[in-house]
């Protein structure tokens, strides 16, 4: 019975503490590692973090100093349009002006023509 156990179950015993201690060393060592690797994760996310910050302000950075010379373009535009439209709006009181001029010119003349034929109105 000794030489069964020795020759047959001893052998398995002792792989099965090997394993188990090999296991419980791999855990202990592979955990420092995993702990190692996750602490060089999160500072690795936290640069790119920092780093997408840093380009999400300078995109806020370039609009906000674009918006001063987008402004002043607009800006121009508008002056523009209102300029046009003054331009526009002094033309028509003139073109309005000559027609009264016209038309009392001519009704000037038609008085003058029904009083020299005697007309009585």
């Amino acid at each position: 019975m000794n030489s069964f156990f020795t020759e047959h179950i001893a052998p398995h015993i002792g792989m099965f503490f090997s394993a188990i201690l090999t296991g419980v060393a791999g855990f202990m060592f592979g955990r420092k590692k995993m702990d190692a690797e996750v602490t060089g994760l999160n500072a690795e996310n936290e640069g790119k973090e920092i780093e997408n910050a840093d380009k999400l302000v300078k995109l806020y950075k370039d609009a906000i100093d674009d918006l001063g010379s987008r402004y002043e373009v607009k800006f121009r535009e508008v002056t523009s349009m209102y300029e046009s439209k003054v331009k526009l709006l002094e033309d028509e009181i003139n073109l309005h002006k000559r027609i009264n001029a016209q038309l009392k010119e001519e009704n000037t003349m038609l008085r003058k023509k029904i009083k020299d034929s005697g007309i009585i109105l």
